[in-house]
């Protein structure tokens, strides 16, 4: 059970690894961009910036999620390829169907990973609704607010 416990432990830290480089490197994109458009909401170029977005993220949440498969594999807790990636996905997003079950062991592992995922989309919320704050408030100052602390989120739509 310890050693269950220390392989998840490994593979949390993996994942956290990988998504806050995610996080890390769509942030450093996101800076360098010209959003003089986006600045001003105009409407596609503001689509096309959160469409990559959340591609971005989903290629993280991808990775981590094989990553969680090939784990499952390598240990023999899934026969294929297939079951492994599908088990983990359903797993790491919380859908949890229950047609594909790990042995007792190794449900922990599952418990684990569905906690982690909750976790990885929880940041992955957040950075995207950082970038929607961030706009607004770039928008705000653009437009001449010299104090945009007066500005709470329920005027956005005014």
């Amino acid at each position: 059970m310890i050693a269950i416990i220390l392989s998840a432990l490994a593979l949390v830290a993996i994942t956290v690894l990988i998504h806050v480089v995610s996080l890390a490197l769509l942030v450093r994109w996101v800076d360098g961009l010209g959003l003089s458009r986006v600045q001003r909401l105009d409407f596609w170029p503001l689509i096309w910036l959160f469409v990559r977005i959340v591609w971005a993220l989903l290629f993280s949440h991808s990775t981590q999620i094989s990553i969680w498969a090939w784990f499952y594999l390598w240990k023999g807790a899934m026969t294929d390829w297939d079951a492994a990636l599908y088990f983990s996905g359903v797993t790491y997003t919380t859908i949890g169907y229950g047609d594909l079950l790990l042995d007792p062991p190794g449900r922990i592992m599952a418990t684990i990973e569905g906690l982690t995922g909750i976790l990885m989309c929880s940041l992955s919320a957040a950075f995207f609704f950082s970038v929607m704050v961030q706009l607004f408030f770039r928008r705000q100052i653009n437009n001449g607010a010299t104090d945009v602390s007066r500005h709470s989120s329920r005027n956005w739509g005014e």
